[in-house]
């Protein structure tokens, strides 16, 4: 059924706003005059004359219309409005005009003052229907509690329907047992109402529908009409946050523009992202500042189904408010408040199964094997394996005198498995509006067990229990009182070894080293070769050694209590804030080493019985030693604010002046750390507009810190926006239907930072034991107490923020185009000193503001929607971001070569030497620069050695080679797109997520083959793409000629271009597919909606690099792999 109509209103204005505008004026001017209606009825004193012939009904109302001061309000299709008719009235009053008029039809009417209601009578019943038939009344009020008149009132499947009074009452006749009821209205979001048989009442609330550019954004300490918003910010949609993950931070990448999310691993309970705002503009500390409902606060453990929003604030004018806090961009969380209307209870379930996203492919034995060999040729040395050895290998003989052991095979299951629950309930009154849920998350991860051990339990699994709540109280009608608690309960359970050392492990071990586990008589006996335990048994560190179990919980409280002072001035308002948060851990580690065992000879390995005669290597226990630690932290939070918003005329003015304060606690097992944390600040915005379209905003933040001196211990940091709608404009009318918004927008501000990393109390000297001072022939030290670091009078580091930003809309604001340049200089950084020389005594460096870093870039978000049929939508959206960051001043002294000047450089670039390939010929190496530790070419340089470039041509390879060889593993582009289709009741939604530049440089075990004092480590897949002396001049592999052990291949370990990689990637980052079930189906039911959906996360993924997940943190694959997801679940809500 269609909206209700107002037939052709006096000079109809078209769009939804001026309809809007239009029907509140109308109903304003109505509404004054039905204060008078005792006095002056207009209804029954206007007398009316029509003339019309053969006309439909339409018209005759707009004749009517032009003619009085009658407005009609009908539904629709209940009457027919291209009907003729033909009447000649004179001076009559409109009810003996409507009489005529629907003489002979099933129409009624009822007219209220100058208001005409109109409504069609349903097809005729029986008499047993009329008899069952239940009368149904209500009120439909807006989120205000205000009556709405007018509002369109159907039975859904039925021609039964009723319109709201002037009180927003409503009454009609119901036969059906599970009817629903729908509301409408004109700027207001539809409404559906499953009537039952407990009442016969049913009063219902209508939100309104404002134009997009009529909504409220979230600014810093607040809200602003998103038309006058000029700062620069980025929001997620509520759906784009469901994820498979304990961490909320999986969900960014791709999703924002200028926002980088990096994955960096996949492990249950800790698989957070590196985030990063823009880049990174500072050697110290770049991450933004998180706020939950306005505090400062983590965001990874709460429950994506218990958010309402998350925005990005990234220039001066949105962050500057903030002041030291919100250098870095600042990201705001706001949970589900509550809704006024009947309760209504969601519930969201799924199941998922893991896997990796790609795991390490480590070699087999017999290619191991004979890269070792040809290692050990290569530096003169005899092989260590003989082909016999190798053949039975081949041959799979013995797999405890030959063994092939894929050792990440063995301690990686193929699946994991997590699940996730949540239900909520969400309502309320005029009074009071509540939101309430409760969730459970649970996630297995991959490590193997061992089923023979049952006194402790090394699985790796996450367990997690939220709970949310939200309570608004308006106490009186100028005071709201809004009270909120959220927490949760997390536990984990992981081996006692991390999966770090477990991956360490693996890759340190060959193989062939020794098999997984001896058994003699069913029992168990630990591999080992070494007396001092080392080069552990990866099976064994994956499942004998014990467990380690993290149990943590965190409780957020906030009180906030808004006054409206309209008695002093309109539109000022008094809000008080006060938040208390406890968070406490609980770390148990369980842990043994067992014996270990190897064969007594290997040329007599079994006894009589065919049973292992073993030897103990290392004598160890089946104890488990205990540890425990506890540690916690709890925060204060006090904010009090004056926030001023009112309009004259053309003219809107809104203010905020705020006072904040943070005390911050943490365990710590020493005084400083003991030390309570305090910051407290003052922050003012003004901001004006004239008539929609030119727009001026001013920010302030003024802040204390405690690591400077009170002479500098406040910071003030002022910013200022420009912005000028010009679609607003009235010359820019003929240009609306091809671009329907156009607006440009400058801020231009400081924020500031007084973050070092460990240091706190930066103005003071501190002092420790120390190593004191040496004396006599037998250089004997003497302890003592010293200074430890040293006090330094810094001030405030600051950055200055500019960005120029466009937003455009085109086609009827089905394209939407945001396009920000942006520039950095933040100078002032806290580093040390770099040119005082090590032997002038300083046991470190002092620090002091000397670091100036520039970093710039474009970032531009575009989204399209299209309906393409009745039921058909197509949402296509995507972002790009690229930065570059520049060091200006570091403090380094002069240096000699210019490659070598890290200023003009970016602040994460990597040093090192460009490898011009390999030696091909040992003429080649006579004439080249000698290598690293030669004393002339050739002394240790072999052919297939990487050859580095001597940049300045003294004939040495060293320190003043070195230079700029990459930019990092922060990638300079970052970027996400994707699609979401409807149609019908099924849809489908994709996004994928990537980024460019960034480069990682490869090292440690496996990487460098042999490179351990036993040359004994274990070796990648890729082993067989090696320099080879049978074709000395290939240089297109991926490994320099092999050598044996850390003292041979010195020269091939070097950071440099050899094996620097590009780590780009693009991901489908997740793919969903859902239905939802027909409302036919449903309304036979006692659901209101349900919803089946499969999603998948990290399913493809694309890039150069092949050996492990290039979001990963590491130069040798030594991390706990990011996980891919296929869930299945179902939402519904009653």
């Amino acid at each position: 059924m269609r909206n209700l109509d107002i037939v052709n209103m006096k000079n109809s204005i078209k769009g939804r706003k001026s309809k809007i505008l239009k029907l509140f004026l109308c109903f304003l001017l109505l509404g004054v005059s039905y204060s008078f209606a005792n006095n002056n009825n207009y209804s029954q004193l206007k007398t009316l004359s029509v003339n019309v012939n053969n006309k439909t009904l339409r018209e005759v109302f707009q004749t009517i219309e032009k003619t009085s001061q009658f407005v009609f309000f009908y539904l629709d299709d209940a009457i027919n409005l291209d009907r003729k008719v033909s009447i000649d009235s004179k001076d009559k009053k409109i009810d003996e005009i409507l009489t005529e008029l629907f003489e002979g039809t099933s129409c009624t009417y009822r007219i209220s003052d100058r208001q005409v209601f109109i409504s069609g009578k349903s097809a005729a019943v029986s008499a047993a229907q009329q008899q069952n038939a239940r009368k149904i009344t209500g009120r439909v009020t807006d989120t205000k509690g205000e009556p709405l008149i007018g509002v369109n009132v159907t039975v859904d499947g039925d021609t039964n329907g009723s319109i709201t009074n002037m009180d927003g009452l409503f009454e009609l006749r119901v036969s059906k047992k599970n009817a629903v009821l729908k509301f409408t209205y004109i700027g207001f979001k539809p409404s559906e109402v499953r009537i039952n048989s407990s009442t016969n009442i049913y009063d219902v609330v209508l939100e309104e529908q404002v134009n997009e550019l009529e909504e409220t954004v979230i600014v810093g300490y607040g809200t602003q009409r998103k038309i006058s918003n000029i700062g620069a910010q980025s929001s997620m949609k509520l759906e784009d946050i469901k994820t498979p993950s304990a961490s909320l931070t999986t969900t960014l990448a791709g999703r924002l523009a200028g926002v980088v999310a990096v994955q960096r691993t996949g492990e249950p309970g800790k698989d957070a992202a590196d985030i990063w705002i823009r880049g990174i503009a500072t050697p110290n500390t770049a991450t933004p500042l998180i706020l939950v409902d306005g505090v400062e606060r983590a965001f990874n453990d709460i429950d994506p189904e218990d958010i309402e929003s998350l925005t990005t604030l990234k220039d001066a004018s949105a962050t500057a408010v903030y002041g030291v806090r919100g250098a870095n961009g600042v990201i705001i969380i706001k949970t589900k408040p509550g809704k006024i209307g009947k309760p209504t209870i969601s519930a969201d379930y799924y199941e998922s199964f893991t896997r990796f996203t790609k795991m390490v492919d480590l070699t087999d034995g017999v290619s191991y094997m004979k890269a070792a060999n040809e290692a050990l040729r290569n530096d003169g040395l005899a092989t260590k394996f003989t082909d016999s050895q190798i053949q039975n290998t081949i041959l799979g003989k013995d797999q405890y005198l030959y063994p092939n052991v894929d050792w990440l095979n063995e301690i990686f299951n193929d699946w994991g498995h997590n699940r996730r629950v949540n239900v909520n309930v969400r309502g309320g009154s005029e009074k009071v509006s509540y939101y309430a849920s409760v969730s459970y998350f649970n996630e297995t991860g991959m490590t193997v067990t061992d089923k023979s051990i049952n006194t402790f339990d090394s699985k790796m699994k996450y367990s997690r229990y939220n709970f949310t709540t939200n309570l608004s109280i308006d106490v009186t009608p100028t005071t709201k009182v809004e009270i909120g608690a959220q927490g949760y309960l997390g536990e984990g359970n992981y081996p006692a070894i991390s999966s770090k050392d477990l991956y360490n492990a693996a890759m340190s071990i060959s193989p062939v080293e020794y098999p997984k586990m001896f058994f003699v008589n069913g029992e168990a006996y630990i591999p080992g070769r070494s007396t001092n335990n080392n080069f552990n048994n990866p099976y064994s560190q994956a499942t004998r050694r014990g467990y380690d179990n993290l149990t943590k919980n965190q409780i957020y409280s906030n009180l906030r209590i808004t006054q409206d002072l309209d008695m002093l001035t309109k539109g000022l308002k008094l809000t008080a804030m006060y938040a208390f948060d406890v968070y406490n851990e609980i770390h148990v580690h369980q842990d043994r080493a067992e014996s270990t065992y190897y064969f007594l000879d290997t040329n007599v390995p079994y006894d009589l019985d065919g049973q292992p005669i073993l030897q103990r290597i290392y004598t160890g226990t089946n104890v488990l030693s205990y540890k425990q630690e506890t540690s916690g932290n709890k925060k204060t939070y006090l904010e009090a604010s004056l926030n001023y918003d009112r309009s004259f005329g053309l003219h809107r003015i809104g203010g905020l002046l705020l006072y904040n304060q943070k005390i911050y606690r943490s365990s710590s097992d020493n005084l400083i750390g003991s030390l309570p944390y305090k910051q407290q600040g003052l922050a003012a915005r003004a901001t004006y507009s004239w008539n929609d379209r030119y727009f001026f905003e001013a920010n302030l933040g003024y802040n204390g810190s405690e690591n400077f001196s009170p002479e500098k211990r406040f910071g003030f940091f002022p910013a200022f926006g420009l912005g000028w709608a010009i679609s607003n404009e009235a010359w820019w009318e003929s240009l609306q239907e091809t671009v329907s918004y156009f607006k440009v927008r400058y801020t231009d501000g400081l924020v500031g930072t007084d973050a070092v990393t460990g240091r706190r109390f930066m103005y003071l000297d501190q002092m420790a034991s120390v190593d004191g001072y040496r004396f006599g022939d037998q250089n004997n030290g003497v302890g003592g107490w010293g200074f430890s670091k040293y006090g330094a009078n810094v001030g405030w580091s600051t950055s200055r923020k500019q960005d120029l930003g466009v937003d455009l809309k085109f086609f009827k604001d089905n394209l939407s185009l945001t396009l920000d340049i942006f520039k950095e200089h933040r100078k002032d950084i806290f580093i040390t000193r770099r040119v005082i020389p090590d032997y002038s005594g300083f046991v470190e460096m002092p620090y002091a503001n000397l670091g100036v870093v520039d970093n710039k870039g474009f970032e531009a978000t575009l989204e399209y929607t299209q309906q393409l049929g009745k039921k058909c939508f197509l949402t296509v959206r995507g972002n790009f971001s690229w930065n570059e960051d520049k060091i200006i001043e570091n403090d380094d002294p002069r240096v000699q070569y210019p490659w070598m000047e890290k200023r003009g450089t970016n602040v994460n670039g990597r040093w090192g030497w460009i490898a011009e390939g390999l030696f091909t010929s040992e003429e080649e190496i006579m004439d080249h620069a000698k290598q690293f530790g030669e004393g002339h070419p050739g002394q240790i340089s072999k052919v297939g050695d990487i050859k580095y470039k001597d940049l300045n041509g003294d004939g040495v390879i060293d320190d003043y080679d070195k230079c700029l060889i990459g930019q990092g593993d922060v990638p300079k582009i970052y970027y996400g797109f994707g699609a979401d289709l409807q149609l019908g009741d099924f849809s489908v939604g994709a996004l994928f997520a990537g980024n460019a530049k960034a480069d990682r440089c490869l090292g440690g075990n496996a990487m460098y083959p042999f490179n351990d004092g036993s040359g004994i480590t274990n070796l990648f897949a890729n082993i067989t793409d090696r320099w080879s002396a049978d074709n000395p001049t290939n240089q297109d592999v991926f490994y320099p000629r092999l050598h044996h052990g850390n003292n041979a291949n010195q020269n091939n370990m070097k950071t440099s271009t050899w094996w620097q990689k590009d780590v780009s990637f693009l991901r489908l980052k997740q793919l969903t597919i859902a239905y939802q079930l027909p409302k036919k189906l449903i309304n036979q039911t006692f659901l209101k909606s349900a919803r089946i959906y499969v999603m998948g996360t990290n399913l493809l993924t694309f890039s150069k690099f092949k050996l492990w997940d290039p979001e990963l943190n590491t130069n040798n694959g030594t991390a706990y792999p990011n996980v891919r997801t296929y869930s299945v679940g179902v939402n519904v809500s009653f």
